[in-house]
């Protein structure tokens, strides 16, 4: 979609990045930022209902602090139509550095289902047989794992939610299930490898239409 819709909220989907300093900011800060960039945009923002209410921006799977992020996303709500190009100049303008705009486009509504991302994983210290490792855990029916902050004995299964895996030296390139009750993080791939991560990057996510 090119052009707003008429009548009520109009509604942008933006893939922005988070890069170089804004790598450390947790997805409060994140919010806050596209809050405080629309307004210095001069964007007529629309708000929530109620005693507190809140401009309409809505985000997708937060990264942890310190990971890079090539293509995320939030959608955005506008109390007037505007184009998705200039809704786009504005953020851009406006945007602080390491949130870099680099696609807006009209939605039709704020939900948005994320389904998959991909990744770009350093591995730190890269174990001789990695590549074995990925290989095993490909071929394994199961992959289940304890994560630190979960009870003892609740583990989970992971090997579903690992679409591909690839070894390029010391980096791991995955797709990863990020939908709802199915998220796997690339933390989980390293509990499963049995590895420390140096570096992540987040280079995609997929969705499925805003509704």
């Amino acid at each position: 979609m090119d052009e707003p819709r008429q009548g009520g909220d109009c509604w942008y989907l933006v893939r922005f990045t988070k890069a170089g300093a804004a790598r450390f900011l947790s997805q409060h800060d994140v919010r806050r930022a596209w809050e405080r960039a629309a307004r210095r945009a001069g964007l007529p923002l629309a708000y929530s209902r109620g005693f507190s209410p809140k401009p309409r921006l809505s985000f997708g799977p937060p990264l942890s602090v310190g990971a890079e992020g090539r293509r995320e996303y939030m959608t955005m709500a506008l109390r007037e139509p505007r184009s998705a190009a200039d809704v786009q100049a504005a953020l851009r303008a406006a945007a602080i550095p390491g949130m870099q705009v680099v696609e807006t486009a009209c939605a039709a509504g704020r939900r948005v289902r994320a389904t998959w991302a991909a990744y770009a994983l350093v591995v730190a210290d890269a174990p001789h047989d990695l590549a074995h490792r990925v290989q095993r855990l490909l071929a394994s029916p199961s992959a289940p794992i304890q994560r630190p902050r979960d009870p003892p004995g609740a583990r989970r299964d992971i090997r579903p939610g690992i679409q591909t895996l690839e070894v390029d030296g010391s980096r791991l390139l995955a797709r990863l299930r990020i939908a709802p009750n199915e998220i796997v993080t690339p933390r989980d791939l390293a509990l499963a490898l049995s590895v420390e991560l140096a570096a992540t990057v987040r280079t995609q996510i997929e969705f499925e239409p805003p509704a």
